[in-house]
Protein backbone atom coordinates (compact mmCIF):
# COMPACT_ATOMS: atom_id res chain seq x y z
CA UNK A 1 0.00 0.00 0.00
CA UNK A 2 3.00 2.28 0.87
CA UNK A 3 3.95 2.07 -2.52
CA UNK A 4 0.47 3.15 -4.36
CA UNK A 5 0.37 6.18 -2.16
CA UNK A 6 4.22 7.43 -3.11
CA UNK A 7 2.90 6.48 -6.67
CA UNK A 8 -0.56 8.65 -6.93
CA UNK A 9 1.68 11.54 -3.89
CA UNK A 10 4.29 11.45 -7.33
CA UNK A 11 1.83 12.11 -10.08
CA UNK A 12 -0.28 14.69 -7.97
CA UNK A 13 3.29 16.51 -8.17
CA UNK A 14 3.80 16.29 -11.27
CA UNK A 15 0.64 17.13 -12.06
CA UNK A 16 0.35 20.13 -10.09
CA UNK A 17 4.41 21.05 -11.66
CA UNK A 18 2.58 20.49 -15.11
CA UNK A 19 0.04 22.82 -14.24
CA UNK A 20 1.75 26.13 -12.89
CA UNK A 21 4.21 25.75 -16.11
CA UNK A 22 1.29 25.15 -18.73
CA UNK A 23 -0.30 28.59 -16.52
CA UNK A 24 3.10 30.51 -16.76
CA UNK A 25 3.77 29.60 -19.97
CA UNK A 26 -0.02 30.75 -21.06
CA UNK A 27 0.47 34.30 -19.24
CA UNK A 28 3.61 34.85 -20.58
CA UNK A 29 2.37 34.59 -24.52
CA UNK A 30 -0.29 36.60 -23.63
CA UNK A 31 2.05 39.32 -22.30
CA UNK A 32 4.59 38.95 -24.62
CA UNK A 33 1.13 39.34 -27.13
CA UNK A 34 0.08 42.41 -25.69
CA UNK A 35 3.72 44.16 -25.95
CA UNK A 36 3.76 43.41 -29.43
CA UNK A 37 0.22 44.92 -30.08
CA UNK A 38 0.75 48.18 -28.14
CA UNK A 39 3.99 48.28 -29.70
CA UNK A 40 2.16 47.66 -33.23
CA UNK A 41 -0.50 49.94 -32.44
CA UNK A 42 2.05 52.76 -31.17
CA UNK A 43 3.86 52.19 -34.57
CA UNK A 44 1.11 52.99 -36.57
CA UNK A 45 0.36 56.48 -34.76
CA UNK A 46 -3.34 55.72 -33.45
CA UNK A 47 -4.10 58.51 -31.45
CA UNK A 48 -6.79 57.07 -28.89
CA UNK A 49 -6.56 61.10 -27.24
CA UNK A 50 -9.68 61.79 -29.58
CA UNK A 51 -12.87 60.70 -30.75
CA UNK A 52 -11.36 60.89 -34.24
CA UNK A 53 -8.63 58.57 -34.69
CA UNK A 54 -5.99 59.77 -36.65
CA UNK A 55 -3.79 57.25 -38.56
CA UNK A 56 -0.30 57.99 -39.41
CA UNK A 57 1.54 56.85 -42.67
CA UNK A 58 4.02 58.07 -45.27
CA UNK A 59 1.53 58.86 -47.55
CA UNK A 60 -0.35 60.89 -45.18
CA UNK A 61 -3.15 60.85 -42.52
CA UNK A 62 -6.12 59.36 -41.96
CA UNK A 63 -8.87 59.77 -39.92
CA UNK A 64 -11.11 57.20 -39.31
CA UNK A 65 -14.79 58.54 -38.80
CA UNK A 66 -17.84 56.50 -38.61
CA UNK A 67 -20.87 57.62 -41.28
CA UNK A 68 -21.98 60.45 -38.34
CA UNK A 69 -19.00 62.07 -37.55
CA UNK A 70 -17.72 62.78 -41.02
CA UNK A 71 -17.13 66.44 -42.09
CA UNK A 72 -17.33 69.47 -39.87
CA UNK A 73 -18.26 68.13 -37.22
CA UNK A 74 -22.15 69.67 -36.99
CA UNK A 75 -25.19 67.37 -36.33
CA UNK A 76 -26.18 64.99 -38.55
CA UNK A 77 -29.43 64.16 -39.45
CA UNK A 78 -30.84 61.48 -38.15
CA UNK A 79 -32.59 59.70 -41.14
CA UNK A 80 -29.82 60.81 -44.16
CA UNK A 81 -27.28 59.19 -45.72
CA UNK A 82 -23.97 60.48 -46.27
CA UNK A 83 -23.48 61.33 -50.17
CA UNK A 84 -20.24 59.63 -51.34
CA UNK A 85 -19.09 62.83 -53.97
CA UNK A 86 -18.12 61.38 -57.87
CA UNK A 87 -14.43 61.94 -59.50
CA UNK A 88 -15.33 65.67 -60.11
CA UNK A 89 -16.90 66.59 -56.85
CA UNK A 90 -14.54 64.81 -54.98
CA UNK A 91 -11.53 67.49 -56.62
CA UNK A 92 -13.44 70.16 -55.91
CA UNK A 93 -13.98 68.67 -52.34
CA UNK A 94 -10.12 68.41 -51.83
CA UNK A 95 -9.66 71.52 -53.67
CA UNK A 96 -12.18 73.30 -50.77
CA UNK A 97 -10.21 71.19 -48.24
CA UNK A 98 -6.72 72.80 -49.52
CA UNK A 99 -8.15 76.09 -48.40
CA UNK A 100 -9.43 74.98 -45.32
CA UNK A 101 -13.38 74.64 -46.00
CA UNK A 102 -14.52 71.16 -44.77
CA UNK A 103 -17.68 70.34 -45.56
CA UNK A 104 -19.89 66.94 -45.68
CA UNK A 105 -23.38 66.40 -47.49
CA UNK A 106 -26.64 64.21 -46.95
CA UNK A 107 -29.23 63.44 -48.69
CA UNK A 108 -32.88 62.39 -46.47
CA UNK A 109 -36.62 61.79 -48.07
CA UNK A 110 -38.07 63.85 -45.56
CA UNK A 111 -39.56 67.36 -46.70
CA UNK A 112 -36.99 70.33 -46.21
CA UNK A 113 -39.61 72.04 -43.67
CA UNK A 114 -39.52 69.07 -41.41
CA UNK A 115 -35.49 69.02 -41.35
CA UNK A 116 -35.57 72.72 -40.90
CA UNK A 117 -37.70 72.03 -37.92
CA UNK A 118 -35.24 69.26 -36.55
CA UNK A 119 -32.43 71.41 -37.27
CA UNK A 120 -33.98 74.42 -35.29
CA UNK A 121 -34.51 72.12 -32.27
CA UNK A 122 -31.18 70.72 -31.95
CA UNK A 123 -28.94 73.65 -33.46
CA UNK A 124 -27.67 76.11 -30.42
CA UNK A 125 -29.53 79.50 -29.75
CA UNK A 126 -24.93 80.39 -31.99
CA UNK A 127 -26.56 79.51 -35.00
CA UNK A 128 -28.64 81.92 -36.81
CA UNK A 129 -31.95 81.19 -39.13
CA UNK A 130 -31.17 82.49 -42.86
CA UNK A 131 -34.90 81.83 -44.93
CA UNK A 132 -34.43 80.86 -48.94
CA UNK A 133 -34.44 83.87 -51.15
CA UNK A 134 -33.93 86.70 -48.08
CA UNK A 135 -31.76 89.60 -49.19
CA UNK A 136 -28.69 90.54 -49.20
CA UNK A 137 -27.12 87.26 -49.79
CA UNK A 138 -23.98 87.07 -47.39
CA UNK A 139 -20.59 87.15 -49.45
CA UNK A 140 -19.50 84.12 -47.50
CA UNK A 141 -22.60 81.99 -49.18
CA UNK A 142 -20.54 82.51 -52.67
CA UNK A 143 -17.36 81.55 -50.97
CA UNK A 144 -18.81 77.90 -50.13
CA UNK A 145 -21.54 77.85 -52.75
CA UNK A 146 -24.61 78.19 -50.79
CA UNK A 147 -27.68 79.14 -53.07
CA UNK A 148 -29.88 81.85 -52.49
CA UNK A 149 -32.82 79.62 -52.64
CA UNK A 150 -31.21 77.38 -49.79
CA UNK A 151 -32.85 77.61 -45.98
CA UNK A 152 -29.45 78.34 -44.27
CA UNK A 153 -28.41 78.16 -40.00
CA UNK A 154 -25.25 80.55 -39.80
CA UNK A 155 -23.05 80.40 -36.60
CA UNK A 156 -19.83 82.87 -36.49
CA UNK A 157 -17.52 82.53 -33.50
CA UNK A 158 -14.23 84.83 -33.91
CA UNK A 159 -12.71 83.60 -37.57
CA UNK A 160 -14.58 80.16 -37.50
CA UNK A 161 -18.14 80.33 -39.92
CA UNK A 162 -19.97 76.95 -39.55
CA UNK A 163 -23.16 76.74 -42.06
CA UNK A 164 -25.66 73.76 -42.20
CA UNK A 165 -27.22 74.52 -45.69
CA UNK A 166 -30.81 72.91 -46.71
CA UNK A 167 -32.01 72.45 -49.95
CA UNK A 168 -34.44 71.07 -52.27
CA UNK A 169 -33.46 68.24 -53.74
CA UNK A 170 -34.76 65.32 -55.96
CA UNK A 171 -36.97 63.00 -53.46
CA UNK A 172 -36.39 64.92 -50.41
CA UNK A 173 -33.82 67.48 -49.12
CA UNK A 174 -29.80 67.65 -49.53
CA UNK A 175 -28.08 68.36 -46.17
CA UNK A 176 -25.06 70.66 -46.66
CA UNK A 177 -22.80 70.71 -43.27
CA UNK A 178 -19.72 73.46 -43.82
CA UNK A 179 -17.13 74.74 -41.51
CA UNK A 180 -13.86 77.01 -42.64
CA UNK A 181 -12.13 79.89 -40.80
CA UNK A 182 -12.98 83.55 -42.45
CA UNK A 183 -9.14 83.97 -43.78
CA UNK A 184 -8.79 80.84 -45.44
CA UNK A 185 -11.21 80.94 -48.24
CA UNK A 186 -9.29 84.53 -48.89
CA UNK A 187 -6.15 83.70 -47.90
CA UNK A 188 -5.85 81.23 -51.21
CA UNK A 189 -6.58 84.22 -53.43
CA UNK A 190 -3.78 85.99 -55.05
CA UNK A 191 -3.40 89.78 -54.05
CA UNK A 192 -4.41 91.91 -56.59
CA UNK A 193 -1.72 93.93 -58.57
CA UNK A 194 -0.75 97.29 -57.49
Amino acid sequence: MAEGSSGNSSSSKSLMWMMIGLFTGLGILLASGLFVASRVVGSMGLSAASAKDTVRTPGGSFRLQKETEVGPGLPVYPRSSLIVPDEAAAVAAVKQAQSGIETATYHTNETRDFVDEWYSKHLSSEFTRRDAGEKPVPAIFSEVRVSDNDIAFVAERGQMVRIVALSVDSGGTRISLIRFSKSSPTSTESPAAP
